[in-house]
C-alpha cells in the first residue's frame, strides 16, 4: 500500500480497507497522513499477509508483482485470503513497451510480463482472468463540468495491437467465472487538464528561454572572441614554453639516463653490500655459536674436572674401606671356621641326643601300653568288685540272711 494515498481513495467506496506494506516507515507515514475510521494499516509481507483465509472481498495490487522474486507465492497468498466469490485487481507494466521498445532496464524489477506471459501466470492460480489495457492518451473534451457532471465518451478505435502497445496491463481475476465482473471502458479526464492552454504556456515559456539563450549566445560570442585572442597569445607562450620544455626534456632524459646508470651501479653495490652484510651476519652468528659451544664445553670440562676430583677422593675412600673390609673379612673367615667346627660338634651331640630320645620314646610307648593294659585290668577288677558288692548287699537284704542273724548263725562266703 506504500504511503497509503490509494487506501484513502478506496475507503470512499469500500466498507473497510486493510492496507498492508512491508516498510514500517511507510506504515507510520500512512497512519499519520491517510488515516480513516474504516482504514486499518498493518505492517506485513505480501508473501505472508496478516489476514485470515477467505476473509477479503477484493485484493488490489498495483505495480507490485514485478518487484518480487517469489511472484507465485504472492499469487497463492492473495488466493488464500480471498472469499470464494472475491476478485483481485492486479496491474503491471507491459514488458514490450516498458523495457524492450524503450531499451531501458529498471534495476528494481525482478521480472516483467508481456500479455501472454501475464495471462498464463494469472491462470496458474485463478480460473477466470480478464486483462484490460491501460494507456495514457491525449483527449478532447467539450462541455461545462460546472453545470453537467455527465460525460459522453467516444472511444476512437485506432489501435490494432493493444497487447503489444499498451503501457500497462490490469488483470481482474476470480476463482469462479460467474463472479467475473463485466467492466466497461474507463477514461479519466483530469479536471485541470487543458492541452491547448498548456501548449500555449509552454510555447511562451520556450520563447522566453530562447530569448535568454540568444542573449547568452551573444555574450558568449563576445567572450569567445576575447578568449580566442587570449588563446592565441597563450598559444605563442605555449610554443615558447614547448621549446623550453623540449630542451629541458632532452636535458632531463640525459640526466635520467645518467641517473639510471648511477642507480644501476648503486643497486649493484647495494647487492654486493647486502651479500657482504648477509655473509658478515652469517659469520657473526657462526662465531657466536662457536663461542657458545666453547663456553658450554669449558663448563662441561669444569664439571668433569670437579667430578674427576670427587671420583678420585671417592676411589681413595673406597680403597681404605676395601682394606678395612678385607681385614674384617679375614677375621670373619677365622671366626666362621671356629663357628663351623663348633656347629659340627653340636651336630654330633644333637644326633646322639636324638638317638637317645628315640630310645626313650620307644620305652615310653612300651610303658604307656603296659599302663593302658593295667588300667583295663583295674577297671575289670573294679567292675567285678562292684558286682560282688551288689550281690552281698542283696544277700544282706534277703530274708534268709536276716533269719540267720536272728538265729546267731554266721554265713561264710
Amino acid at each position: 500500500s506504500g504511503v497509503g494515498y490509494g487506501s484513502i481513495i478506496l475507503a470512499e467506496e469500500a466498507r473497510e480497507v486493510v492496507a498492508v506494506d512491508v516498510s514500517e516507515e511507510a506504515v507510520r507515514y500512512a497512519k499519520k497522513e491517510y488515516a480513516g475510521k474504516n482504514i486499518e494499516i498493518l505492517v506485513g509481507d505480501g508473501l505472508g499477509l496478516p489476514l485470515a483465509s477467505d476473509s477479503v472481498d477484493v485484493v488490489v495490487s498495483f505495480e507490485l508483482i514485478e518487484h518480487l522474486r517469489s511472484q507465485q507465492a504472492l499469487l497463492h497468498e492473495v488466493s488464500r485470503v480471498l472469499k470464494p466469490n472475491g476478485i483481485t485487481v492486479m496491474s503491471t507494466p507491459n514488458r514490450i513497451f516498458y523495457s524492450q521498445e524503450s531499451n531501458q532496464s529498471n534495476p528494481f524489477h525482478t521480472r516483467e510480463f508481456d500479455f501472454h506471459e501475464l495471462l498464463a501466470f494469472l491462470k496458474s492460480v485463478f480460473s477466470s482472468v480478464e486483462i484490460y489495457f491501460q494507456n495514457h492518451v491525449a483527449g478532447l473534451i467539450i462541455g461545462n463540468p460546472t453545470r453537467f457532471r455527465e460525460v459522453t465518451a467516444w472511444l476512437k478505435e485506432g489501435e490494432s495491437d493493444l497487447e503489444a502497445t499498451s503501457n500497462f496491463f490490469v488483470g481482474v481475476c476470480t476463482h469462479d467465472p460467474n463472479y467475473q465482473p463485466q467492466l466497461g471502458n474507463f477514461c479519466l479526464l483530469p479536471g485541470s487538464g487543458n492541452l491547448l492552454r498548456d501548449r500555449q504556456q509552454n510555447i511562451r515559456r520556450l520563447d522566453m528561454e530562447v530569448g535568454k539563450l540568444d542573449r547568452a549566445l551573444t555574450r558568449l560570442q563576445d567572450e569567445y572572441e576575447e578568449r580566442t585572442n587570449w588563446a592565441l597569445q597563450l598559444n605563442r607562450h605555449v610554443k615558447s614554453r614547448d621549446e623550453s620544455l623540449m630542451r629541458l626534456r632532452k636535458e632531463f632524459e640525459d640526466r635520467s639516463r645518467r641517473a639510471d646508470e648511477l642507480s644501476r651501479q648503486v643497486e649493484a653495490r647495494d647487492g654486493a653490500l647486502g651479500r657482504l652484510q648477509a655473509e658478515f651476519e652469517d659469520r657473526s652468528r657462526w662465531a657466536d655459536e662457536l663461542s657458545r659451544q666453547v663456553e658450554a664445553r669449558d663448563r662441561a670440562l669444569g664439571r668433569l674436572q670437579a667430578e674427576f676430583e670427587d671420583r678420585s677422593r671417592w676411589a681413595d675412600e673406597l680403597s681404605h674401606r676395601l682394606e678395612a673390609t678385607d681385614k674384617a673379612l679375614g677375621e670373619l673367615q677365622s671366626e666362621f671356621e671356629d663357628r663351623t667346627r663348633w656347629a659340627m660338634e653340636l651336630s654330633r651331640q644333637l644326633k646322639a641326643r636324638e638317638k637317645e630320645q628315640l630310645k626313650l620314646q620307644a620305652e615310653f610307648e612300651d610303658r604307656t601300653e603296659w599302663a593302658l593294659r593295667l588300667d583295663a585290668e583295674v577297671q575289670q577288677a573294679r567292675s567285678k568288685l562292684e558286682a560282688t558288692a551288689l550281690e552281698l548287699e542283696a544277700i544282706r537284704q534277703s530274708r534268709l540272711y536276716k533269719l540267720a542273724g536272728l538265729l546267731g548263725l554266721r554265713l561264710k562266703a
